[in-house]
């Protein structure tokens, strides 16, 4: 049994691996093609891979999975989108922790959409997590970068997103409503993308081993070992090793782009950190 559940645990660490390093490898994509370029291509894969994993839970496709599935992607592409077009313009660490901030938004819109009120410490939460967004945001001037505003706002839009999915998930397959989600996005990206910008592929290897990793690791495998982990270690497991997601991201921004960062980044990171971790560590109780 201990080995099982250390079995399940290791699976969750690589979730938190493969999502914390989300905002590095976007970051080397976007130095050789565009945003919606880049989501294009990466949800076409990830659904190649997931639809080709899990077919056997997928089929046959119930019309209300593509039904709920193109709500949900809507919603999701302006997450991706909001991200991708962010991390143009800030750090692949500070993207991390400001969009990891979904934990601390997901109780109010419960309370604004399901009528579950929050509790009081949500709003001692929330107020060290503002603390912590300005020190790590502000620079010198007291100024807060495009990138930043776009990374805070896509951790809102996935607030929002994990609110309807919750809602959605009980009315059909839960296979069917991820994996679908990806053939959408790739959908809306190319649409809006190609008369734009026409199709083209990047020539450069970073590019496509960036995108793979992305696409098949990141994304598919990501979310297929997170359903399996989580049906088997506890809530409180699970949300620990989820808020070490932005450390992941900030390792990998310093180690891979040589992302550097003052004391007062430093600080209000650990702020955010914290934050994430007190409202994750908090569900179950």
């Amino acid at each position: 049994m201990l080995q099982s559940k250390t079995k399940y645990t290791v699976y969750m660490f690589l979730v938190t691996l493969f999502w914390g390093l989300t905002y590095g490898l976007t970051k080397v994509c976007l130095e050789y093609s565009s945003e919606l370029h880049i989501i294009s291509f990466r949800f076409f894969l990830s659904f190649i891979t997931s639809f080709f994993v899990l077919r056997k839970k997928i089929l046959p496709i119930q019309a209300k999975d593509l039904r709920y599935s193109f709500i949900l992607s809507i919603l999701l592409f302006f997450v991706f989108l909001t991200m991708t077009v962010g991390l143009k313009h800030t750090t692949a660490s500070n993207a991390g922790f400001l969009v990891s901030l979904s934990v601390i938004f997901i109780p109010f819109f419960s309370w604004i959409i399901n009528g579950e009120k929050p509790k009081k410490k949500i709003y001692f939460v929330l107020f060290f997590s503002f603390i912590g967004i300005a020190l790590l945001t502000l620079d010198t001037d007291l100024q807060v970068h495009r990138g930043d505003i776009l990374c805070l706002f896509c951790s809102i839009l996935f607030a929002l997103h994990v609110i309807f999915v919750g809602n959605f998930v009980r009315k059909v397959n839960p296979v069917s409503l991820g994996v679908f989600q990806f053939a959408y996005l790739a959908l809306f990206s190319f649409v809006i993308q190609y008369p734009i910008e026409g199709l083209y592929f990047p020539k450069h290897f970073s590019f496509w081993i960036s995108l793979c990793l992305l696409s098949v690791f990141c994304t598919s495998f990501g979310y297929i070992l997170q359903g399996i982990a989580q049906q088997n270690i506890s809530a409180t497991t699970a949300g620990f090793i989820l808020s070490l997601e932005p450390v992941i991201s900030c390792i990998f921004g310093y180690f891979i782009l040589k992302e550097y960062y003052t004391v007062q980044q430093c600080l209000g990171g650990i702020i955010l950190l914290l934050s994430v971790f007190y409202i994750s560590k908090g569900k179950e109780q």
